[in-house]
């Protein structure tokens, strides 16, 4: 029955990530945790999540070009990475979930207030810098970035590809900088290595379904599938805010 669970909720989160970019680690780390703890699903989600990341952004490499500011996220997103590291481990957690989540539900409550919600290019020449080092100072802390990258490039309101392109582009670069970090802590082991490998098998069969699902699916529909993934998110940050 566990390991059903568990391949229920990589499947599940697999097929999300397919269609929006976002959502494997958070349906398939919670529910791992569950049986075998917080540090070893984290280790053995790591090599998926840079498999499931690689895939994506080559079949939707065709759309980088329509991204935007990307550069500049990543590389202030880098500085800010190793700035958290430094300057933010002594914040509260438990804070920082519930706010963020608030973050996440106040602008899924304004996108559907004002479905035309978006940031023009000479709005977010400006904003990205500040934006790209937040959330690389809140993963380089916490290992939380996901609801600050999402909402932000989604109310860009790009392409559907070329979203899941910059976002996917973004997580990459913090899950190889997290893998190099796990590796050089000692985290990994061969038991570890062999479960993050099996666990490719339910990932690699949903993940392709949930592409080819997002290129038919209309960008209103889209849309609601990005926002209900975060409206997931937010409940899972709140839930670890109280608890």
């Amino acid at each position: 029955m566990e390991l059903i669970l568990v391949i229920l909720a990589m499947a599940v989160g697999a097929f999300a990530k397919g269609v929006t970019g976002s959502g494997l680690p958070m349906f398939a780390i919670p529910v791992m945790a569950t049986f075998i703890g917080v540090e070893p699903a984290i280790v053995i989600m790591a090599i998926p999540g840079i498999v499931t990341n690689t895939w994506l952004l080559i079949v939707n490499r065709g759309s980088r070009h329509h991204t935007r500011d990307l550069p500049v996220l990543l590389i202030t997103g880098s500085v800010g990475g190793v700035a958290g590291t430094w300057l933010l481990t002594s914040l509260n957690e438990q804070i920082l979930s519930g706010v963020l989540a608030s973050m996440v539900f106040f602008y899924v409550a304004l996108f559907f207030l004002k479905p035309d919600l978006k940031l023009e290019p000479q709005v977010t020449r400006y904003t990205s810098p500040f934006v790209g080092t937040f959330a690389g100072a809140l993963q380089g802390a916490t290992g939380i970035s996901g609801p600050v990258v999402t909402t932000y490039l989604h109310s860009f309101r790009m392409p559907k590809e070329a979203y899941v392109f910059a976002v996917t582009t973004m997580f990459q670069v913090f899950a190889v900088v997290q893998t190099v970090t796990l590796v050089g802590v000692g985290l990994f082991n061969g038991e570890r290595l062999v479960r993050g490998l099996l666990s490719l098998i339910p990932i690699m069969i949903m993940l392709p379904l949930g592409s080819a699902a997002a290129k038919r699916m209309p960008h209103r529909y889209f849309d609601k599938a990005v926002l209900g993934v975060m409206v997931v998110t937010a409940g899972k940050l709140l839930y670890d805010a109280i608890a």
